[in-house]
C-alpha cells in the first residue's frame, strides 16, 4: 500500500515523464541536425518506458490517474524551427534543464519511498534520467553548443 506522499511523488514524476516525451518528440521534428533528431527519438522511446513503469505502480496499487500530459497530437516532422526562433542549441539547453529537475524531483521521491521495490524502481529511472542528460550534454559539447572551461 502506497503512501499519500508516494502516490504524490509518482503522479509528479509520470507528469513529468510525459513532459519529457512530449518535449522530445516535439524537439526531434524541430531539429535541423539529424544527429540531435536521433538522439530526442531514442529519450522519448526510454521516457515512455519509465512512464508505463510508473503507471504500473499506480495501478498496482490501486491508484487510477491520468497526466494532463498523457494525450497530444504528435508532432508533424520537418516542422520550421526558425518560425518559431529556437535552434539546436536552445533545445538541447532546454533539455538538458530539464533532465537536471527530472533528476532531482526522483531523488526527492527516492528518499521519501518506503516500499523497497519501488524505491529500486526509481533508483533505475534516475540512473537513466542522469544517463539521459549525459547525453544530452555530450551532444552539446560534440556540437559545439556547450564549451567546456579547463
Amino acid at each position: 500500500m502506497l503512501t499519500q506522499k508516494e502516490i504524490m511523488y509518482l503522479k509528479e514524476n509520470l507528469d513529468a515523464e510525459y513532459l519529457c516525451i512530449r518535449k522530445y518528440e516535439q524537439y526531434a521534428s524541430l531539429s535541423q541536425d539529424q544527429d540531435v533528431k536521433n538522439m530526442f527519438n531514442t529519450l522519448a522511446g526510454y521516457e515512455t518506458q519509465h512512464a508505463t513503469t510508473l503507471k504500473n505502480i499506480l495501478s498496482q496499487n490501486g491508484v487510477s490517474y491520468t497526466s494532463i500530459y498523457e494525450s497530444y497530437n504528435k508532432p508533424q516532422q520537418n516542422q520550421n524551427p526558425q518560425s518559431l526562433s529556437i535552434t539546436d542549441a536552445q533545445i538541447l539547453n532546454d533539455s538538458l534543464s530539464t533532465e537536471k529537475h527530472v533528476s532531482s524531483n526522483y531523488n526527492t521521491s527516492i528518499l521519501e519511498t518506503v516500499d523497497t521495490n519501488i524505491r529500486k524502481q526509481l533508483q533505475h529511472i534516475q540512473q537513466e534520467e542522469q544517463g539521459h542528460a549525459e547525453t544530452i550534454f555530450n551532444m552539446m559539447r560534440t556540437k559545439g553548443y556547450y564549451n567546456v572551461q579547463y
